[in-house]
């Protein structure tokens, strides 16, 4: 029995190395490809990773099938260890996240038990302009007011910009938010604000253009300030945070916080796997971006202009991102409620 079991031990192993080895297009044929989704469905997490499944398994190399599996939790965190620690480390299994999953693993390395440097980075294909938006009916909706009157802001886990973006202006601006956490997306945030338990949120004028695209036009929400690059739907008169802040270590601390809307919307694979299956993805992901029938879908169904970036470009931001100082790290970390 006990060389029977040996033997078996053996053929699995072999059997394992031989799918290891296998090039990358022998791999992928007729196999399927999962993508998990780091939020809930709906908003532009959930939507930008389906349009990018549904058009990504024609240009990897044997043409796999591609699903989409939502697994929120955390801001992406719960999605992310999952892949880092449990997922097969194939190529079968990838990652899509809120863009604040690299800051989440600077400020919580105790939650976020995973990486960025050992992930394999694949590509977004947009940025990420974080917007502070309140109901018009709020008791403040201007940045003067919201420094003498107290806004609800309901929003995600405290890894995601959704939390990150209006607790950084709360403590540069001196603004009197109260951050509601514990929803599990945008979607539900913006319900609550239709209860008039919360006033408004953090998120991205893509988002609004999705979810509440008559909001935009009817006057029903107010833009405090903005976070990020400046966004390609317009936000004409909306301050930018960076430009209210004069301190350098205020501006290092902006730079930090947006590190988030310089990764986007990342696609990314876990670590081992083959470099073959890696290059393989990351150059799907480059076609994809340049597929003009991709692009129309995404900017039709996302509400914003495709703005790629590459595997090799995410991962130099990762690296940076990884090397803030610690005198930077410690100043979000209290300012964040994580020290």
């Amino acid at each position: 029995m006990a060389k029977l079991i040996k033997r078996i031990v053996v053929l699995l192993a072999l059997l394992q190395s031989a799918a290891v080895a296998q090039p990358a297009a022998q791999f992928y044929a007729e196999r399927t490809v999962t993508i998990l989704v780091g939020s809930g469905a709906g908003g532009t997490t959930d939507i930008s990773a389906r349009v990018i499944g549904q058009h990504l398994g024609k240009f990897i190399p044997g043409n796999p099938t591609v699903v989409v599996v939502n697994m929120p939790g955390g801001g992406s965190v719960t999605m992310t260890n999952h892949l880092f620690r449990s997922a097969p480390k194939d190529g079968s299994t990838l990652g899509y996240s809120v863009p604040g999953i690299v800051t989440a693993q600077l400020l919580e390395p105790r939650r976020a038990r995973y990486d960025g440097r050992r992930l394999n980075w694949i590509g977004s294909a947009l940025k990420y302009t974080g917007i502070i938006s309140v109901l018009s009916t709020a008791p403040a909706t201007t940045i003067d007011q919201a420094r003498q009157t107290e806004l609800f802001i309901g929003t995600t886990g405290r890894g995601s910009p959704s939390y990150q973006y209006p607790a950084m202006a709360m403590a540069l601006l001196g603004l009197k938010f109260r951050l509601i956490t514990g929803y599990e997306s945008n979607n539900d945030v913006v319900l609550a604000m239709e209860r008039n338990e919360v006033h408004g949120q953090s998120s991205s004028l893509q988002y609004w253009a999705i979810s509440r695209p008559d909001w935009l036009t009817n006057g029903r929400i107010a833009q405090l300030l903005y976070l990020g690059p400046p966004d390609v739907l317009g936000a004409p008169g909306v301050p930018y945070l960076s430009d209210l802040v004069t301190a350098p270590e205020d501006r290092a601390l902006v730079d930090f916080i947006e590190i988030s809307s310089r990764l986007g919307w990342p696609l990314f694979a876990p670590p081992e796997v083959p470099e073959d299956r890696v290059e393989a993805l990351r150059a799907a992901f480059a076609q994809l971006v340049t597929d003009p029938e991709f692009e129309a879908e995404l900017e039709s169904t996302v509400q914003g202009r495709l703005d790629p970036r590459t595997g090799a470009d995410l991962t130099v931001i990762v690296e940076r991102a990884l090397a803030t100082p610690a005198s930077t790290l410690d100043a979000a970390k209290t300012i964040l409620g994580l020290d």
